[in-house]
């Protein structure tokens, strides 16, 4: 067995070690549009603008065109540069070779492979600066020994504490373990972190004699105790010599990704830090953020007070309170008891989030739908491979966007796939209210039920596994459906309505996912999520579809979300997909919102479209009483002193 064991790590080993096969990237396939810039040239924007792409952001728009201009980095085969994709580390090699030889260092033998270049020039070398950082093979494993004789196949760069390896080889070969030991650790095809990203810079500024000088400081940053111990001189480095401030606007979120336009950034970066070069340093300069102010951390102090009024006046057992400015998660804060006398609130715990999670099903249709997967226009039946029609009306089909609207027309009825489909094909599940008409509009957790349902069958995948791929995945949200199945669920909210136990942690910790797509049952509310993490999406809507800079859902398909016919329904306010829009509400001129009650929580979650502003509150145990703009009161009253207090004038 063990000889079988390290045939496989071999037969990986051997596809990525020197004189091995190379990496394929975008960046080896294509040529790059400009390698070779005359000596004599003198350089200018107005030159490098020569080159474009029209995909290319606007923020970033000069810095890919100079990328392209040096050589750095290309375009595909379809004219774009796809700036949203994630840089993996293969790429980084490839990139920081060809700036290695654009500025006369050592760039290697055209024979030699990138990671033969890399280790050569040290910049893989776990001796230099005490960093270690290596590439590993795709699922390497080898066996852990402990000391009661037991032993456990592992991952090679994971060995538990307290384990010694088995490296013996029957054909002499080296254990890879042995060969490597710990460190920071990628594999050429995953994306690279901010974290990684930054090591990987410094270790190549060390190599090219630039300036390594920086402070090691990284307190005056909010989650600046979140850079991993090996990145922290080097995170430190990337801000100081300005590589990641056209990058970072507030957090330092060292564990999300870099998209190809941020690296297009970063490595103009480097070379207006390390070379000077005027045009890199102009681009570099006009592309860097500003510090970011932020008004909630200003009056921290006054935000917890009026969070601790409203959870004493509304009588809530526990709250949770995130705020977003200018498309930033900016603060967090937390009234109250998650598990009554046994577990204080923090904003870490997760709840269910009721109604809101149809925010996250209309984010995933949306997803689908910029992706070419469905159209909000098509009848629903084509999705189930049937023929959906309300018999009272037979020339109005049932739609994605009906659903989305509250205006399917839709009746009540078991959310298994099969009673979905054997009720709908029948003409029996349906009112004779006409679809899509705002004047029958008719809340429907039943219509979101089948949405998800039908988004689970066009992709194969249930919505856990969409949601996490889409957006969790990448922005480091740890939620899902079923609490059983989150990463951590030692955190969770026991629900409470009028003092009793609607839900316990041990009821919640007992639902699991059962793995395949059919249970449209949690689609309409189901969502167990944190309020820092809920904080995130808003910021996402906030900020047209982007996340710290990366574009995880096209600012299109987020006004289409925010799209609105203009009758307003009974409530006053008007529906969007599925958003709701309501005019000057809480000192806004207006806001995009949503509502979700059930087991006792009360939770309102909000975004202003115009200054990027939002603020998403989330209760167990309140007054279910409700304010003039149709909020739950306990979520209106945080509103809307959170809103006046962060305005900017």
């Amino acid at each position: 067995m063990l000889e079988r064991i390290f045939s496989g790590i071999m037969a990986l080993w051997m596809s990525i070690a020197p004189g091995g096969a190379d990496v394929q990237t975008p960046e080896d396939t294509l040529e790059p549009v400009n390698i070779a810039v005359e000596e004599h040239e003198t350089v200018t924007l107005e030159r490098v603008r020569e080159i474009s792409f029209p995909d290319s952001p606007e923020k970033a728009a000069d810095a890919v065109s100079y990328a392209a201009y040096r050589g750095l980095m290309s375009g595909f085969e379809d004219g774009l540069f796809h700036p949203d994709n994630f840089l993996n580390a293969g790429q980084a090699l490839r990139i920081l070779r060809r700036v290695a030889a654009y500025t006369k260092l050592d760039a290697g033998s055209d024979t030699m492979s990138d990671i033969e270049w890399a280790s050569a020039v040290e910049l893989l070398s776990p001796e230099t600066d005490g960093f270690r950082m290596t590439f590993r093979p795709k699922n390497a494993q080898v066996l852990a020994e402990y000391e009661d004789g037991t032993q456990e196949l592992v991952e090679y760069w994971d060995i538990p504490d307290g384990a010694s390896l088995v490296t013996e080889n029957p054909d002499g070969t080296p254990n890879f373990a042995a060969l490597y030991g710990k460190g920071v650790s990628v594999r050429l095809e995953e994306p690279l972190s901010r974290a990684q990203f930054a090591l990987l810079l410094y270790r190549f500024a060390s190599f090219a004699g630039y300036d390594l000088a920086c402070t090691g400081n990284l307190a005056l940053r909010p989650d600046g105790d979140t850079v991993p111990d090996y990145a922290k001189v080097p995170y430190s480095w990337v801000m100081e010599h300005d590589l990641y401030r056209p990058v970072v606007v507030d957090k330092l979120c060292p564990a999300l990704p870099v998209s190809r336009a941020q690296a297009a950034l970063i490595f103009t970066a480097l070379l207006a830090d390390g070379t000077g070069e005027p045009v890199a340093v102009q681009i570099t300069r006009e592309a860097s953020n500003p510090f970011f102010v932020s008004r909630s951390r200003d009056f921290h102090d006054t935000i917890q007070a009026t969070v601790n009024n409203a959870g004493e006046r509304y009588g809530a057992t526990g709250v949770q309170v995130a705020v977003i400015e200018r498309g930033q998660l900016t603060d967090t804060f937390a009234y109250g008891w998650a598990t009554k006398g046994d577990d204080r609130m923090t904003p870490a715990h997760k709840m269910r989030i009721a109604s809101i999670s149809k925010v996250l099903i209309g984010m995933a249709a949306a997803h689908m739908r910029q992706d070419g997967l469905v159209n909000y226009d098509e009848p629903l039946g084509t999705y189930w491979g049937e023929t959906f029609r309300n018999p009272a009306h037979p020339d109005t089909p049932v739609t994605l966007k009906t659903l989305l609207t509250h205006t399917s027309s839709l009746i009540d009825g078991s959310l298994s796939a099969s009673a979905v489909r054997s009720r709908l094909s029948s003409g029996r599940g349906y009112t004779s209210a006409v679809p899509g008409s705002l004047n029958y509009w008719e809340y429907s957790n039943y219509g979101f039920g089948v949405l998800g349902l039908t988004l689970e069958r066009v992709a194969d995948a249930t919505m856990d596994n969409l949601l996490d791929r889409y957006f969790f995945n990448v922005m480091d949200i740890d939620a899902g459906f079923y609490a059983g199945d989150l990463d951590d669920n030692s955190k969770l909210v026991t629900l409470y309505s009028g003092g009793s136990v609607t839900r316990s942690l041990s009821a919640q910790r007992q639902m699991h996912n059962p793995g395949v797509c059919g249970d449209g049952s949690v689609f309409a509310g189901g969502l167990v999520i944190s309020v820092r993490d809920l904080g995130k999406v808003a910021a996402l809507l906030a900020n047209d579809g982007a996340y710290e800079g990366l574009q995880l859902l096209s600012p299109e398909s987020v006004r289409l979300m925010e799209t609105y016919e203009s009758q307003s329904v009974s409530d006053g306010f008007y529906q969007a997909m599925p958003l709701r829009y309501r005019a000057n509400a809480y000192g806004r001129s207006g806001i995009y919102y949503h509502t979700g009650s059930a087991y006792g929580v009360f939770n309102g979650f909000s975004y202003d479209p115009a200054t990027g502003d939002g603020v998403v509150v989330l209760t167990v145990g309140a007054s279910g009483a409700r304010d003039k703009n149709g909020n739950y009161a306990v979520c209106g009253a945080i509103f809307d002193s959170v809103y006046h207090t962060i305005a900017t004038q």
